[in-house]
């Protein structure tokens, strides 16, 4: 994790870093935040609707309010990509640190059209363990919600010395993301918008 007293996030200092160990343990946090934002006609997501727009938004990585959140990416979301997470929510400090990804899915299963992706975190982000973000269309009612799943446990000492605040933050920034992605479902003019920070 990289505190940031002034200056810009810097993505390059965290290609190259490996992953946290992936193992499971006992008292892990698994957690599944889950909102109906929309609801579209029955059949695969329509052209510009509420389901790709919350699945643009996912793979540009504008996930949470960009108050919040800056997200550090090059490109829109591809697999192996290294993306960066510039947090804003504490403060006088800013934190920065980055994670990897490892899935990026776009089609049917099971009754379900998702589209979104899931990371790993590297050496060096607070927390250890792996977050899918998913925009979803039930095909057969035409419902639409976004979903975050993950599993977790702190990975640096300062995470599992601050765990109590360090958890309130991620339930807080979860629900935020929530919020800001069900506003793009409802708002037809987000397609155009973007929080996508380049970084070359």
């Amino acid at each position: 994790m990289d505190v940031l007293l002034f200056g810009a996030p810097d993505l390059d200092r965290w290609e190259h870093r490996a992953f946290w160990p992936m193992e499971r343990r006992p008292g892990d946090r698994d957690d599944v935040y889950e909102r109906d934002v929309a609801r579209e006609p029955a059949g695969e997501p329509i052209a510009r609707g509420p389901q790709r727009r919350v699945a643009a938004a996912i793979l540009r990585y504008s996930i949470f309010p960009p108050a919040l959140v800056e997200a550090i990416v090059r490109r829109p979301i591809e697999l192996g990509d290294v993306v960066g997470i510039h947090y804003r929510g504490y403060p006088l400090i800013r934190l920065f640190f980055a994670a990897r990804v490892v899935e990026v899915f776009d089609g049917a299963s099971d009754g379900w059209w998702r589209t979104g992706f899931t990371y790993r975190t590297l050496v060096g982000h607070p927390e250890l363990g792996e977050e899918t973000f998913s925009s979803e269309k039930d095909l057969e009612s035409g419902r639409v919600r976004v979903v975050l799943r993950s599993w977790s446990r702190p990975g640096t000492w300062l995470a599992k010395l601050a765990s109590p605040v360090v958890r309130r933050s991620q339930v807080s920034a979860s629900k935020r993301a929530l919020d800001h992605l069900e506003s793009i479902a409802n708002d037809a003019g987000s397609a155009a918008s973007s929080s996508m920070r380049s970084r070359v």
